[in-house]
C-alpha cells in the first residue's frame, strides 16, 4: 500500500491525541485563488473526533448520490451530519443553540453505488487517475474553523510524499491534493467540517475535481446564518 509522508502523518497523530488541530503556515504573498489559496485551515484528524448521533433528514440518515459532469459519473458522495458526543438522538428542533454540527462526507473516485431517490443514476461511471479537488459549492454558514479528514483514508490511498490541504476561498472550504498524489478509482476519503448551522436539506451542491473534470453532486445544507470562522475572510492586497 501506498504511504503519505511520514512527518506530516506524525504531526496528525499528535494532533489526534491532543484534540489540537495541526498548524500550517499560509503564504501571505499568494493570491486568493483556487491554485494558490492564501486562506489555510489547519487540518483535524477525522480519527480524532468523537461525535453522537446521526440527523435523520429526509432521505434517512445518509444521503447517498453521484458527482456527475456532462451526464456521466466521476465519483460517488456519501454526507451525514452528526451531533456532539452525548448527544443522541441528534434533533436540530431540540438541541441547544450553539450546538456544534460536523457535516461528514466519503467520497471515492470511479465508483457509484446506489442513489438516494429522487437522484438518478448516470447510465456511465468513468475511471479516474487523478482527482485532486472537493469542495463546497456554497458558503460555509457557522462555520468554527475546524476541518479536516481522515488521515488512515490519507495514508492509504496517496503516493507517498503527498497530502491534503485545505483552505477557504469566498466562504467555501476547499480540500485540496497534487495531481500527482494518486487519489483514484475505488479510493474513498472522508472529510468533514464543522458548523453552528443544523442542515435544511439535501440542496446543497459539492464540487469534485478529477482528471480536469469538474463533477457535481449534492448533499446537507446549513441554514444561512452564523458567523464564519476568520479563516475565510479574504485577505488584503498587497
Amino acid at each position: 500500500m501506498r504511504r503519505a509522508l511520514p512527518i506530516l502523518s506524525l504531526a496528525l497523530v499528535i494532533a489526534a491525541c491532543s484534540g489540537a488541530p495541526i498548524e500550517e503556515p499560509a503564504d501571505p504573498a499568494e493570491d486568493t485563488t483556487l491554485s494558490e489559496p492564501v486562506n489555510i485551515i489547519a487540518p483535524t484528524d477525522f480519527a480524532a473526533l468523537t461525535l453522537g448521533g446521526t440527523i435523520q433528514g429526509p432521505l434517512g440518515p445518509e444521503v447517498e448520490a453521484s458527482l456527475i459532469v456532462d451526464g456521466v459519473a466521476i465519483g460517488d458522495i456519501a454526507s451525514r451530519v452528526q451531533c456532539p458526543e452525548g448527544i443522541d438522538p441528534c434533533d436540530p428542533g431540540t438541541t441547544e443553540e450553539g450546538t456544534i454540527y460536523t457535516y461528514i462526507y466519503e467520497v471515492r473516485p470511479g465508483f457509484d453505488g446506489p442513489n438516494d431517490p429522487p437522484f438518478e443514476m448516470p447510465e456511465e461511471v468513468r475511471p479516474v487517475e487523478s482527482a485532486s479537488r472537493f469542495a463546497l459549492a456554497f458558503p460555509a454558514h457557522g462555520f468554527t474553523g475546524i476541518a479536516g479528514y481522515a488521515v488512515y483514508d490519507a495514508e492509504e490511498v496517496l503516493a507517498e510524499g503527498f497530502n491534503a490541504s485545505i483552505s477557504c476561498v469566498d466562504d467555501r472550504i476547499i480540500w485540496s491534493f497534487p495531481e500527482e498524489s494518486g487519489w483514484s478509482t475505488g479510493e474513498t476519503i472522508t472529510f468533514f467540517w464543522q458548523t453552528t448551522q443544523p442542515p435544511s436539506g439535501p440542496e446543497g451542491e459539492y464540487l469534485f475535481v478529477a482528471d480536469e473534470l469538474e463533477a457535481t453532486g449534492p448533499g446537507p445544507m446549513p441554514t444561512v446564518g452564523g458567523e464564519i470562522a476568520a479563516v475565510c475572510e479574504t485577505s488584503p492586497a498587497g
